[in-house]
């Protein structure tokens, strides 16, 4: 005779098991979230093309968390490549970082902020083939309310430990600058001295999260770091593919519902 298994669930059981709760629609998130759709629709077409659309709501909870404004895009949205500690399989997700606006509207809202001093440059070097300052000096000035006088927090950054490379094509284990800092490498710097000297001068309001310029000179760059935007070109990708897919689907049930209120 076959036993029963008595781990399976007889029909009735199964009737009164608890259905899996529903997912609920993009357009039910944005509702939630007091988003227009047409303000959606222009973050993930205009200012995040090619990001995942869970991942324009992280822009839009990050914003509101911390009273910013989503559509002056104070963040950014950069797909990391990350390694699982178990499994040792890499995957890419999509993590929001705050910019150097972000920094400096953040600064400006606490009333202490007084701007800074002139930014200074130490020599002229040759880094690996790319002329740049060795260094960057800058001077952040805020109100000490409780002394009643000005505070000044003055910051060193060295170009060769903050300047973003990448491995140099041709040459097997010598790396580079990167596109942007070849470019820029004086703005780069400049960026990257700004936002260290506001953190130290707004250590409680900013927190010690690093700025997406920062972020280039750590180790997360050797497991691939790009912004999100990088990426919009592939209009193949399957991220793209679901993205555009979602987007009419929204398009379509705002103009039913603007039709609706028409009638």
């Amino acid at each position: 005779m076959k036993k029963s298994n008595t781990n399976e669930k007889l029909p009735e059981e199964a009737a009164l098991a608890p259905a899996e709760p529903k997912q609920p629609s993009l357009l039910d998130q944005i509702g939630k979230r007091g988003i227009e759709p047409g303000q959606y629709h222009t973050l993930a077409n205009s200012l995040f093309p090619g990001a995942d659309p869970q991942s324009v709501l992280m822009v839009i909870d990050y914003c509101q968390a911390r009273g910013l404004d989503p559509m002056k895009k104070p963040c950014h949205i950069v797909p990391m490549k990350v390694k699982d500690a178990k499994t040792g399989v890499e995957s890419w997700r999509d993590v929001v970082m705050p910019g150097i606006y972000e920094y400096r509207t953040t600064a400006q809202k606490t009333g202490e902020y007084l701007g800074q001093g002139k930014t200074e440059y130490g020599p002229e070097i040759d880094y690996k083939g790319l002329k740049t300052p060795d260094s960057c000096t800058v001077t952040v000035y805020r109100w000490n309310s409780k002394a009643k006088q000005r505070a000044e927090y003055i910051t060193t950054v060295w170009f060769s430990e903050v300047v973003a490379e990448s491995w140099k094509r041709g040459e097997k284990g010598v790396k580079e600058p990167n596109a942007r800092w070849k470019k820029a490498p004086r703005q780069m710097l400049t960026k990257c001295t700004e936002a260290a000297a506001l953190r130290m001068a707004f250590p409680d309001e900013l927190g010690g999260e690093m700025t997406v310029e920062e972020m280039g000179s750590t180790p997360h760059q050797d497991h691939g770091i790009k912004d999100v935007e990088q990426l919009a070109d592939d209009s193949e990708s399957p991220r793209n593919k679901q993205t555009k897919a979602l987007l009419v689907a929204l398009n379509n049930k705002s103009e039913e519902g603007e039709k609706s209120e028409n009638n």
